[in-house]
């Protein structure tokens, strides 16, 4: 239709060139009119079909963003431990022995170094002898025992007449002195108890120990060093029982992810996958990233995960099993190489 206008237009201009009665001027000025009003209307035919393609753009880009779901991406992250934890003594003083290297796996309650106890043990030594000092207290339960006898005896006799009063008062006196003597003797004997409980107690807090089990990941102090209140660590110990996949995903991808959602983790130091599920979301969005922190934990009993390594998550969809695989590595053992086991050599 535009074109068809255009040629009709060019058909009125050769028309005003080769009309005789119009003065030449005038038929110039016609012309340069009618050549004006074509370039115009040609300038406002293309900017509305620009405009009207710009438009259709904007809404597909605008209608692939509301469909996409997070299931088509890739996000990277990092492989976590589940605890990081700074294993420090109780007690100050010189460090005595260090029982632990780096890649040790140590139980809860597992002794990883000792300060100096000689004081300690000495007193434990010295109230473990009180405690067993129980002279006093038999001799005490002697003379109690002599006493509630002698008064027994003298009870009948003084009520048929057959002892003098004053005796079984003497008596019964010496009873109650017997008998507050024992009582004396029986506390002193559960106090040199509760004393010995106490240094045992005190020589215990001069071994440092393992609160769970875990890897040695960093020795911090070596045997001579003095421990002070202001730095009581002595080793890092790492829990990777249990590892954590640490995921920032832009905010503008997460309307879709909830806890329990099916995700799908691929190592890059081993090469393989591991199905599982988010753990949780992170409460608030990171300001300068603009994403959101998605965790995910990861089973690692066997210990053929490492901490540390980089990974990438995929989510899956809501129908697909979430229960987890147990990676097999390409390059590795089936047991970490890089972790001590009993204290010994390194395996490989």
């Amino acid at each position: 239709m535009t074109m068809t206008k255009f040629y009709t237009i060019q058909t009125l201009v050769r028309h005003l060139m080769q009309s005789r009665g119009v003065p030449r001027f005038r038929r110039i000025i016609n012309v340069t009119i009618i050549n004006v009003t074509l370039t115009t209307l040609v300038v406002v035919v293309v900017v509305v079909v620009t405009a009207s393609v710009g438009t259709t753009a904007v809404q597909a880009e605008m209608q692939s963003v509301l469909v996409r779901t997070p299931s088509q991406d890739l996000y990277e992250g990092l492989i976590e431990p589940k605890h990081t934890i700074m294993i420090a003594a109780s007690e100050v003083g010189l460090l005595e022995s260090l029982d632990v290297e780096v890649g040790d796996r140590v139980s809860a309650g597992e002794v990883v170094a000792r300060l100096d106890d000689a004081m300690q043990q000495s007193a434990v030594r010295i109230a473990t002898l009180q405690s067993l000092m129980t002279g006093e207290r038999d001799a005490t339960k002697a003379e109690l025992d002599f006493s509630q006898s002698r008064a027994q005896k003298l009870r009948p006799l003084a009520a048929n007449g057959m002892a003098r009063p004053d005796e079984l008062a003497r008596a019964e006196t010496e009873l109650r002195v017997s008998a507050a003597r024992y009582a004396a003797a029986e506390e002193q004997f559960q106090l040199r108890q509760l004393e010995l409980q106490r240094y045992q107690l005190q020589l215990e807090r001069r071994r440092v120990r393992s609160p769970m089990a875990g890897v040695i990941s960093r020795v911090l102090r070596k045997p001579g060093e003095f421990i002070s209140p202001g730095e009581p660590s002595v080793v890092q110990m790492l829990v990777v029982d249990q590892l954590i996949a640490v995921f920032n995903i832009p905010v503008e991808d997460t309307p879709e992810i909830r806890v329990g959602a099916p995700v799908r983790i691929f190592l890059r130091s081993t090469s393989t996958k591991v199905d599982a599920a988010v753990t949780s979301l992170a409460p608030e969005i990171e300001g300068e990233s603009g994403t959101l922190q998605v965790r995910v934990e990861l089973d690692n009993a066997e210990g053929r995960m490492l901490a540390g390594d980089r990974c990438t998550l995929r989510f899956l969809p809501d129908n697909a099993s979430t229960v987890q695989q147990n990676p097999h590595s390409q390059s590795r053992s089936a047991s970490n190489p890089y972790i001590r086991s009993n204290h010994g050599a390194t395996t490989r």
